[in-house]
């Protein structure tokens, strides 16, 4: 009886898992290619150095592409089964603590003078990390 389960568990996703996998790449990657599209916009015809007030407007018309980039996220989470889910909020919570550390982190040291210009893209980036990193150590168990 045991070598009929050992046929059972496999290490390949199910058919229904790569779909899931797909579904979600198709709604994940058109965001960042046009996420990268803005991106490229602002900074070519942005002028967010000048003094026009249109700067502002600019400067926050890539947060469109990374809204539907959440929408992306928020619709796979509601696909996947509950393990995945697990995995997956497991993931996002590792990166989310580490970004509020790093948060903390860049405010007392704001606060005790020390400038770090582009600070919010170290808090992103180190929240990003974080998630990578926590969703590869929760996968291995």
């Amino acid at each position: 009886m045991a070598g009929v389960t050992n046929n059972l568990d496999s290490a390949r996703a199910s058919a229904g898992d790569r779909a899931v996998s797909r579904a979600y790449l198709r709604e994940f990657w058109p965001t960042m290619i046009g996420y990268c599209v803005v991106l490229v916009a602002v900074v070519a015809w942005g002028h967010l150095d000048g003094d026009s007030g249109w700067r502002f407007l600019w400067a926050v018309l890539p947060v469109i592409p990374v809204l539907w980039t959440v929408r992306a996220v928020v619709r796979h989470v509601r696909r996947i089964d509950d393990y995945q889910r697990l995995l997956a909020l497991q993931g996002m919570g590792t990166g989310f603590a580490v970004a509020m550390v790093a948060a903390v982190t860049v405010g007392f040291l704001s606060i005790a003078g020390l400038a770090l210009p582009g600070a919010a893209w170290i808090i992103v980036g180190v929240g990003m990390l974080g998630w990578a990193v926590g969703s590869a150590v929760v996968m291995k168990r």
